[in-house]
């Protein structure tokens, strides 16, 4: 008996082992939706971390307690997880904005219920029931790590396997990071070099971009204060991109089809407030990465200290206060433009986000323009507007406010601007209007983006309509900057000067600087394809804090943090 008691201790010890791996229970639902997600394009994958967290649920605890203690601290480390698998910007970006907090409470149910997708949650919830049934009778965990295994293969690939498959297969990038040819790879011995990751190219790409960029400038030449017989104004948007506008079929609004110059292909470079108007105010130096936003700049790198000591009186005026992320203190970073305007004497048209008052656009505008004379000599105004923000509202007679889509306060902007422009050009004065968007409103999310979500900078975020009107001026225009075809008459008279090729704001402050060194309000005919001939091209990148987007191959790519770059999906 003894004897037989010691042959049969080896299979009840492995049968208590069998008991104790007790599968991934309803952590299978976790990890098959996430790899549904994953799938369809909405959620990263990072499978090593997942792997590890699998395991971990998987290895064997023969106390039940402490297994049962095992799911619930695991619950906080899955949300993390899946926070950290997400689109959603790094953690640390929440914690440096508490500007969040002075949301109002109709916004914040607003965006609560832009992140909700009910169809997903009932998809989850057919899943979780199913999970449930299929437990009856299959071990599910089984296939879960099967998929889990599947999925984390191409990340156990040899680098020469990798770069053998995507050199004959250049347009089957994955959306993680993997490794492609190097280009004329050799080492100082001959020998075949490593093949360079995609986020190593774009790293290089990009550090020798801000290189490049860091060399350029625009000279403003001397300026005598006879010829500056005009003004020019600035008219700063929030809000407004090709997309928005197109989403809401306001992109042939009569206001576009009156300028005289458009730029098709300008880049904001951001999608946000405070660094745009930062990257305007230092139109005149190449593109810098954010970071360096923040620090100080060249005086030759400022647009408005050139126009101030061409003769422009300069200033700038809000139609909001300004407080919201200390927004003031990006206006005024530089001497070159003082404290700004804010209409406070008017009644409020709308109710901000954050619950702060905003003016009419017409209204604070027509209040600026009727305070000054012709004879206050020429001048240089940043006018900001932040109507089209997301999340405004309509202000009421109580103080409150009701919604308002974007299209009808779209509609009512650009109707706002075009009737400010009517009223410049009747008052007989001559002046320079420049619409120059600070970066859109997204209103058409994606999968890696909801709707009103701008941390991640895409191309339709940053496509921006730019434009430029001479008012006091007969000539007309006409052409696309480069190939001499004649536009079509539009509803306001002849349509745009187009002037396509990628731009950003330093072609913008290079065409400034022609304009004031040729006397177009004194000539009969002003001669567009000089003044913007070889002006200069940027590429398309775009950076927020922390957030990088530019295209690779015709391929957009974003870089979040510290990881690595990943192909943005639409």
């Amino acid at each position: 008996t003894r004897f037989a008691g010691i042959l049969t201790m080896p299979n009840n010890f492995a049968a208590q082992e069998r008991s104790s791996w007790r599968g991934l229970g309803l952590w299978n639902v976790y990890f098959i939706a996430k790899l549904m997600l994953y799938g369809a394009g909405y959620l990263n994958f990072h499978t090593f971390y997942n792997l590890v967290f699998a395991a971990v649920l998987l290895m064997p605890l023969p106390p039940l307690w402490l297994h049962r203690l095992r799911h619930i601290i695991a619950i906080p480390v899955g949300v993390a997880l899946l926070y950290y698998d997400s689109w959603l910007p790094p953690f640390q970006r929440l914690l440096d904005q508490p500007e969040v907090l002075q949301f109002s409470g109709p916004y914040l149910l607003e965006l609560l219920n832009r992140f909700i997708n009910w169809n997903m949650l009932g998809a989850g919830l057919l899943l979780f029931v199913a999970c449930l049934f299929l437990q009856q009778w299959v071990r599910v965990t089984v296939f879960s790590v099967t998929a889990l295994l599947l999925v984390s293969l191409p990340d156990h690939l040899s680098v020469r396997h990798v770069a053998m498959y995507f050199a004959a297969n250049p347009t089957a990038m994955d959306v993680q990071a993997q490794p492609t040819p190097a280009a004329n790879g050799t080492d100082s011995d001959g020998v075949a070099a490593s093949p360079k990751s995609i986020t190593d190219i774009l790293n290089d790409e990009l550090a020798a971009f801000y290189a490049a960029e860091a060399e350029r400038r625009t000279v403003f030449a001397p300026t005598s204060q006879a010829e500056l017989d005009f003004d020019i104004i600035f008219l700063n948007i929030c809000s407004v991109a090709w997309s928005d506008l197109a989403s809401v079929q306001l992109d042939q609004h009569p206001l576009l089809k009156s300028m005289d110059v458009v730029f098709d292909e300008f880049n904001a470079a951001t999608s946000y407030s405070g660094p745009a108007v930062r990257r305007l105010l230092r139109a005149s130096c190449g593109q810098t990465s954010h970071e360096d936003l923040y620090d100080a700049a060249p005086s030759e790198c400022y647009l408005f200290e050139h126009l101030n000591q061409s003769g422009f009186q300069t200033a700038a005026l809000l139609n909001h206060n300004g407080q919201f992320q200390d927004f003031i203190s990006d206006i005024t970073q530089h001497e070159s433009l003082p404290a700004p305007a804010v209409p406070q004497k008017l009644s409020p048209r709308w109710t901000a986000f954050d619950g702060s008052p905003i003016w009419g656009d017409y209204d604070a505008l027509n209040d600026w323009w009727q305070a000054h004379t012709p004879s206050d000599g020429p001048r240089a105004l940043l006018y900001n507007s932040i109507t089209l923000h997301d999340g405004n509202r309509e202000a009421t007679a109580d103080g409150g406010g009701r919604s308002s889509p974007y299209a009808s306060r779209g509609q009512a902007v650009l109707d706002d601007l075009l009737r400010f422009i009517q009223q410049l050009e009747n008052s007989g004065r001559r002046v320079l209007v420049v619409l120059i968007p600070e970066h859109g409103a997204a209103l058409e999310g994606d999968l890696m983006q909801i709707s009103g979500m701008r941390e991640i900078p895409t191309p339709e975020i940053a496509h921006v309509p730019v434009g430029l009107k001479l008012i006091g001026h007969a000539a007309s225009a006409g052409g696309e900057a480069g190939n001499g075809e004649t536009a079509g008459a539009g509803e306001m008279g002849p349509a745009p000067y187009r002037i396509s090729g990628p731009t950003s704001y330093l072609a913008l402050s290079e065409l400034l600087a022609r304009i004031l060194r040729t006397p177009v309000f004194n000539t009969s005919a002003i001669d567009w394809d000089a003044l913007t001939d070889d002006l200069p091209h940027t590429r398309a990148v775009s950076e927020n804090s922390g957030t990088v987007m530019m295209e690779h191959n015709g391929a957009p790519y974003v870089r979040m943090g510290d990881r690595d770059w990943i192909q943005y999906r639409r």
